[in-house]
């Protein structure tokens, strides 16, 4: 007997071959009859004839029957074979909830082993539920419905399982049944022991854990691990709570992944906690030169020799290309400060010819004034600090590293790295530094040392590349960078005086860096500008200057508006009062100056007498004199009013015009030529024709 579909069938075989149970004749006499419904026509060899089992005619059912008595029987055990597999089907969800998703009371996690143990039961598990479908659907199509055959084919399929791959599921029936229908309601959950995670087998559970914690993250006092065990048992014994049998119990518990994070900051500093727990982010460094420019002020690493003899140190600021690692800037003084900043940055840009996109520093020393005054806004599109104590962020720093590895060390009066440094090799032999002290080199040799030092740096291969670093960077072109131009210069360097300066007749003085500096305003002759000094005596002036070279600087006008530019200074020129010292250039410009002094005193006098006539408030028309300057000849006088009049020379000092007044009538007299013609006639006037002429015009 087998299925046809769904249909029970006998064989031609079992009837007439192999049975005996009908002749062939009479076979083929009972299918023309109908006494015999056939379903499948025998059609070669390994295609037998099949019969419907049912639809046999009585006798014929009832012989076969008595012939083959188990053969129902074999056939439901023939099925659930074919129904029962040998194999399991993979499940990733299960996977996924033991690994990821399911958390014990205590919020743990499972281990490897449950998680596999749990992941081959939830795998069983879903064979049977397949078995159960499938003898269900079975069933149904034959027409009948038997419960009790379907559990007998999970259950076989589960113990079959069993023996191939030693699953853990129940061997209760009762209980296999129970998680069974469980499973099928609630998924993966119901599959985990209750034993795991119960807090009757925890050895320290949570109001432990709190005293645990509490006597870790103690400042007062502080205790040790050892004080920690014996100050726990002793409060124990007071709270009612479990004690602590041995040293590793506590230290399996306080030094748990889970648990370390809820004390490491107390015994240890937030800053420690966030360099071990802190998320940190992967970062690409730039592929082409003057992308990003890193500094940052470190300890130059070589001792000197001072004056007085004694062992020193200094400290230097660096000027980094990130891409190739080349060292581009960079200044030696004792602190990190403002000035040693901006030397480095200086050398940086005129190294470079270029603008970079981006610069990196930190908020200490002297940036936040280079900050403040937009500096690095005129030398970078971006400017950004630092995070503030976040080490790693600071790539310049394992430049700093190596540089002192690689290239420092190799010099006998190597001060050592960093203090936090551990390793032997990164301190320095003291005992042998101090024995030859007398050896050490001078400041000025160090710097020259250390000059060479960045050399050698620059000049060795990268890491990455195998290619010199000062190549790669002089290899690398970045489009978007912009070239420096002298004005660009002047732009980015140039600092401006904090405080406002006032303009006199002894010329411009000003103190920068505690140091005195004096400037005049010239012509081209090598003067004073006369006309720019009158105008500007008093005034008060922000100084544009560049500390690399202070032979010139720039006069900035304050507005209401801004500062407006007003002319350029030069320094003081500085004669000898000795004559015996004096030199030819120095007496040269000694007459020129005397000599100009005395020519502006005439232009000014001449200039302002033809305003006091022109307004009638001259001294001569109220029958006085206006006095002539005493350091001036009569000779001097009247040269200067010749030239002045013939335009030859001019006012160094500009009165307001007159506006133009209607035309004179024809009769009226016209006015006098000359100033000495007007003082002739005016000698000849009373006091009441000059009283009356006056108001007159008013």
């Amino acid at each position: 007997m087998e299925m046809f579909g769904n249909i029970r069938c006998v064989t031609f075989a079992e009837l007439v071959t192999q049975g005996g149970i009908l002749s062939e004749p009479n076979y083929k006499k009972k299918v023309r009859e109908g006494k015999i419904r056939v379903l499948r026509p025998g059609k070669g060899k390994g295609s037998c004839a099949l019969i419907d089992y049912v639809s046999l005619y009585r006798p014929i059912k009832e012989a076969y029957d008595a012939k083959y008595p188990d053969a129902e029987q074999k056939l439901k055990e023939q099925i659930k074979e074919e129904i029962m597999s040998d194999a399991l089907r993979s499940d990733s969800k299960a996977v996924e909830f033991y690994r990821d998703r399911y958390r014990l009371a205590d919020g743990s996690g499972l281990t490897d082993k449950k998680q596999a143990e749990y992941v081959l039961n939830a795998q069983v598990m879903n064979e049977m539920i397949r078995v159960e479908s499938e003898m269900v659907s079975r069933h149904r199509k034959s027409g009948y419905s038997h419960p009790k055959e379907v559990w007998e084919t999970v259950l076989g399929t589960c113990e079959k399982l069993r023996e191939m791959y030693q699953h853990t599921l129940p061997f209760n029936t009762a209980r296999l049944r129970e998680k069974f229908t469980a499973y099928k309601k609630y998924g993966y959950e119901v599959l985990v022991s209750r034993k795991n995670g119960n807090q009757n087998t925890r050895k320290i559970g949570p109001m432990e854990g709190r005293l645990l914690l509490k006597l870790k993250r103690s400042k007062f006092p502080i205790y040790t691990d050892s004080q920690i065990f014996d100050e726990y048992n002793r409060q124990a014994i007071e709270r009612s709570l479990k004690p602590i049998k041995s040293m590793t119990t506590l230290r399996n518990y306080l030094y748990d992944p889970a648990v370390m994070p809820l004390w490491f900051a107390a015994v240890y500093g937030m800053q420690k906690w966030k360099s071990k727990y802190s998320s940190l982010l992967k970062t690409q460094l730039p592929q082409m030169r003057d992308a990003l420019w890193y500094s940052d002020g470190t300890k130059l690493n070589l001792y000197y020799r001072n004056e007085a003899g004694k062992m020193c140190t200094t400290s230097v600021y660096e000027v980094m290309d990130a891409y190739s690692e080349t060292l581009i800037g960079y200044d030696i003084a004792p602190k990190e400060t403002f000035d040693s900043q901006y030397r480095a940055f200086r050398q940086a840009v005129e190294f470079a010819g270029v603008r970079p996109y981006e610069i990196v520093n930190d908020n200490q020393g002297g940036h936040t004034k280079l900050a403040a005054q937009g500096f690095f806004d005129k030398i970078a599109i971006l400017h950004k600090p630092t995070m503030p104590y976040n080490g790693q962020s600071k790539t310049i720093e394992s430049v700093f590293g190596r540089f002192q590895q690689q290239i420092l060390h190799k010099i006998w009066y190597f001060t050592g790295q960093n203090v936090t440094a551990v390793k032997m090799s990164s301190k320095p032999n003291l005992e042998f530094i101090e024995q030859n002290a007398y050896a050490l080199p001078t400041l000025a040799e160090v710097k020259e040392i250390y000059r060479q030092c960045r050399e050698e740096w620059n000049n060795a291969a990268h890491p990455a590349t195998g290619i010199a670093r000062i190549d790669m960077y002089r290899m690398s072109e970045n489009l978007e960078t912009t070239p420096v131009q002298p004005v660009d210069m002047i732009q980015m360097f140039w600092l401006t005086s904090s405080k406002e300066v006032t303009y006199t007749n002894a010329g411009l003085r000003i103190e920068i860096d505690k140091q005195k500096y004096e400037y005049e305003v010239y012509t081209e002759d090598g003067l004073r500008n006369e006309q720019w000094a009158l105008r500007n005596t008093g005034r008060k002036f922000r100084v544009l200057y560049d500390p690399m070279d202070m032979s010139i600087v720039e006069l900035w006008e304050v507005t209401a508006s801004g500062l407006k530019y007003s002319a350029s200074a030069t320094p003081r020129v500085v004669i000898s009062r000795a004559t015996q010292e004096r030199t030819t250039e120095e007496s040269s410009f000694m007459r020129r100056t005397v000599n100009l002094n005395k020519e502006t005193m005439a232009l000014v006098q001449l200039s302002t007498e033809d305003f006091d006539l022109n307004e009638a408030i001259a001294a001569e028309l109220f029958g006085l004199s206006t006095p002539k300057p005493k350091n001036v000849s009569k000779k001097k006088m009247d040269d200067v009013r010749e030239k002045f009049e013939a335009g030859v020379l001019k006012a160094p000092i500009s009165l307001p015009e007159k506006l133009a007044m209607e035309e004179e009538e024809e009769d009226t007299e016209l006015g006098y030529s000359t100033t000495g013609e007007y003082t002739k006639v005016t000698s000849n006037l009373t006091f009441e024709d000059v009283t009356s002429s006056r108001y007159d015009r008013m």
